[in-house]
């Protein structure tokens, strides 16, 4: 079960889930239900696939959910709880980043009887065999549980695959046209994963609080033979990779594009800045004519010292070589930026704003990707020396609260460091930029209003005025084909109002 994450139109491959069908052996009857697809109900899907099961004498044996923070787990709960209620002897089991960086209040969930922890195609199969009776679950590597005492068994993490030892996506067990979406690369976008995990050591990001710092990449003909299946019996023309740091070296870089021209797939992918200011331009010019169109890489800070703090590995001259190399192949860049430093946060934040400023100097079509920092629970300690457990809720049912989700999405996690008048000054920094540069992802504001509000913002870009920009305001509002969603990738919270927040009590533990 992939619970709902999205609306339907943003709808993308079920990748976690068809993974752990295709490494179950051949003998064992599995179905997808995915709650992304228009107009389906969920539960009576479910229902309906537990009665037809019971009926035949083949009864469901375990009902298995993948489940990540944010918009997934606001469906995630009140689905998994109606199940249960209905169904309560069938065996309900978590997957995804959300238990595997929170294991406790899943737990702590009756309505949850295990918890699939990290990489779950192994895992699942073994856990299978343990509630079926077969092996004893302590054995199981990857999975945590209520024991009959009502403590918690968490047990070994296990040693997980690369994607070129797992099985092939299988595709026939899905309609493969209802995820091929319109998007900027393209008419038929599809998505595709190539490598898990990430081998750097940021000490903000959720990855390697997962995987540690390991990542395992398929090879690029593989990937490529995938590709060409969707390409040739499906249409796809362009394809949204979803690695963690898709090049690991110019010659991999180059190995990839070689694979990658034939299809014809104009293409998206994550980098990291270190690695693509060491290309060849003859390399840079190999990757745009096999189709990259767009780069996303995290930047984070416009301060040497903060990407030092960071772990980050990179440095800001690095990030201005990139900016200008991306510019000369005619590849769009998108940085990504960190606002809520825990040591200087107005400091910091005022810097990033003129280093910002420096990038869009260089690269006029930078797109900037600009977020709230919400601590992560990670392996060592995290960025800005804070107790990212602290103050998390226990249960379930608040981590679906507004407040909650608001945190877990980075839109608007209330940090004690982090003043509300600093949020909305980088609220209104993001508006004045990209009123005054558009962003080519925007396609729900009218050419009107794009027009209007580059010329409202000239004044307030040249001047470095971003406080209270009531106009520009009003321009998108009124210019907006749709209205602003501000979790455009998942759906509405909850329409009840918000009950008082309760501190999340971060502890600075230096």
């Amino acid at each position: 079960m992939n619970p709902r994450a999205t609306r339907p139109e943003n709808r993308r491959f079920p990748l976690s889930i068809m993974a752990i069908g295709a490494a179950l052996p051949s003998d064992v009857n599995w179905k997808i239900v995915d709650g992304n697809l228009p107009g389906i109900d969920a539960f009576s899907v479910i229902a309906g696939h537990i009665e037809q099961a019971a009926a035949e004498g083949a009864p469901v044996r375990s009902i298995a959910m993948t489940v990540m923070p944010g918009p997934q787990l606001v469906s995630a709960v009140p689905l998994a709880k109606a199940i249960k209620q209905r169904y309560p002897d069938i065996p309900m089991i978590w997957g995804g980043n959300f238990g595997s960086l929170y294991p406790q209040p899943v737990l702590n969930a009756p309505y949850v009887d295990w918890v699939v922890q990290g990489q779950g195609e192994e895992t699942f199969l073994e856990l299978l065999e343990a509630i079926a009776g077969r092996r004893d679950p302590k054995t199981v590597a990857g999975i945590a549980f209520r024991q009959d005492d009502g403590s918690h068994w968490i047990g070994p993490e296990r040693v997980w695959k690369g994607p070129g030892e797992l099985p092939a996506p299988p595709y026939h067990r899905i309609d493969v046209g209802q995820y091929l979406r319109p998007t900027i690369l393209g008419h038929r976008s599809g998505v595709y994963q190539a490598s898990i995990g990430c081998p750097y050591g940021c000490n903000f990001c959720g990855v390697i609080s997962v995987f540690g710092r390991r990542e395992k990449v398929q090879q690029p003909e593989r990937t490529a033979e995938h590709l060409r299946y969707l390409v040739q019996h499906h249409g796809m023309d362009s394809v949204h990779f979803y690695d963690n740091n898709f090049f690991l070296n110019e010659a991999h870089a180059q190995e990839v594009a070689r694979t990658m021209k034939p299809l014809g797939l104009r293409w998206w992918c994550e980098a990291r800045v270190d690695a693509l200011c060491r290309f060849s331009d003859a390399t840079w010019r190999t990757l745009r004519e096999a189709g990259l169109f767009m780069v996303f890489c995290g930047a984070e800070s416009g301060s040497d010292e903060v990407l030092e703090r960071m772990n980050k590995g990179i440095t800001t001259e690095q990030i201005l070589m990139t900016a200008a190399k991306t510019r000369e192949h005619g590849i769009i860049p998108e940085f990504s930026f960190i606002f809520g430093d825990p040591e200087r946060p107005e400091q910091e934040m005022e810097n990033t704003f003129s280093f910002i400023r420096r990038l869009k100097a260089i690269n006029p079509d930078m797109e900037l990707i600009s977020y709230f920092f919400t601590p992560t629970p990670q392996r060592r300690q995290t960025y800005g020396g804070v107790d990212a457990h602290a103050g998390t809720p226990d249960t379930l049912e608040e981590w679906i609260e507004p407040e909650w989700v608001a945190w877990m999405t980075h839109e608007d996690p209330r940090l004690p460091w982090f003043a509300q008048k600093l949020r909305t000054r980088a609220q209104d920094f993001d508006l004045v930029l990209k009123s005054r540069f558009p962003s080519v992802h925007d396609r729900k504001t009218r050419g009107w209003g794009k027009l209007l509000g580059k010329a409202a913002a000239w004044w307030r870009w040249r001047q470095e005025i971003y406080d209270d920009p009531r106009l520009l305001r009003q321009i998108r509002r009124f210019a907006r084909i749709t209205p602003d969603d501000s979790q455009a990738y998942g759906h509405l919270r909850p329409a009840s109002a918000p009950k008082p927040r309760r501190s999340p009590g971060i502890v600075l533990t230096g």
